[in-house]
């Protein structure tokens, strides 16, 4: 299971760890996210790093409840086509089924469950990967931000019967209870939001059939296995210049083992060598494009440290050296 989450999880982290006291680009760059794709949709970053990043924000900023407070400033919104099939549903009930079913698209490292049983629905969620650093703090924004998009389904009157953490309490009590507004129990066999069960049968107050019938046709299609493939090769991109674009480095980014990325590229009929080159020559391509950039700043950001290099490359990719290659870019109407 792909280790990847949509970079919109992220949404606003920058500004808390600013307000906290801390450099969010430092954090960011420890963890090997690039700040540039936060917020954004369609970007995935290593399920993991956001893991790690939420754990070291909150120990070393002395914000155990970093997790919450990145919650309380999110929107269900983050969820991109999720949110939008969700609040285009009939009912909660509806909408709530949707998100257990599509939860993949947002984060394939993601499981979420719906049970009812007599009075009471409960909505669990949980990461299907092992060995997570600081996995409690990734589960307490997700029921966080649970928490929220019941809200956008439910109406703002809504309040759950019953948070469950698996995890040992790590903030005050009064912090969980003022966020969640119930009863909130530790060492619990599941992560969940519980909730009386005719809230399940409530109307959406605006419901776009169109908007909730494409936003199904897209995550029906969606090929996680290529966000897996732009992970990496963000990764391998961000550590070309300073020359660490190799397997075990990003593999080391993405908390995996050297061989368990090098299997997973291979059931997708590819290689890590492959994929570098084929990063590289998409980074060449876009610096090439750039007369304000040197040849000598392209070589550096290619990871080579002699220009002939770039030029071997140059011909093995485009049958002409880097300047002819630039000459045909910048030479088109």
């Amino acid at each position: 299971m792909a280790d990847l989450i949509s970079a919109s999880s992220l949404t606003r982290v920058t500004e808390l760890i600013e307000e906290c006291g801390g450099d969010p680009y430092e954090y960011c760059d420890r963890v090997g996210i690039d700040p540039d794709v936060i917020g954004t949709y369609d970007n995935f970053v290593p399920f993991s790093a956001l893991s790690t990043l939420l754990g070291l924000c909150a120990r070393e900023l002395s914000a155990p409840d970093f997790a919450l407070r990145l919650a309380a400033r999110q929107d269900p919104d983050i969820l991109g086509p999720v949110a939008i099939a969700a609040r285009n549903a009939e009912t909660v009930g509806d909408a709530l089924r949707g998100v257990v079913k599509y939860a993949h698209v947002y984060s394939p490292a993601l499981s979420a469950d719906l049970t009812v049983g007599g009075m009471e629905a409960s909505y669990s969620v949980d990461t299907v990967l092992h060995r997570l650093p600081h996995r409690a703090h990734v589960v307490e924004l997700a029921l966080g931000v649970t928490l929220t998009t019941v809200r956008m389904m439910a109406g703002q009157d809504f309040h759950p019967s019953r948070i469950a953490f698996q995890h040992p309490r790590i903030s005050e009590i009064s912090t969980y209870r003022d966020y969640f507004g119930c009863t909130v129990e530790f060492g619990c066999d599941r992560n969940a939001l519980d909730f009386p069960r005719g809230v399940l049968h409530r109307h959406l107050p605006r419901v776009d059939p169109l908007a909730y019938d494409v936003a199904v046709r897209y995550m029906a299609g969606r090929d996680t296995s290529v966000a897996f493939r732009d992970a990496v090769s963000t990764l391998i991109v961000r550590s070309l210049p300073a020359g660490a674009a190799n397997l075990d480095r990003v593999a080391a980014l993405m908390l995996l083992h050297p061989r368990t990325l090098q299997r997973r590229l291979a059931s997708e009929d590819t290689t890590f060598d492959a994929l570098a080159d084929d990063s590289r020559r998409e980074l060449a391509l876009s610096l090439l494009a750039n007369t304000d950039v040197p040849l000598s700043a392209v070589s550096r950001q290619l990871g080579y440290s002699e220009p002939s290099t770039l030029t071997r490359s140059a011909k093995r990719w485009f049958g002409m050296t880097p300047l002819a290659k630039r000459r045909e870019l910048t030479s088109r109407p």
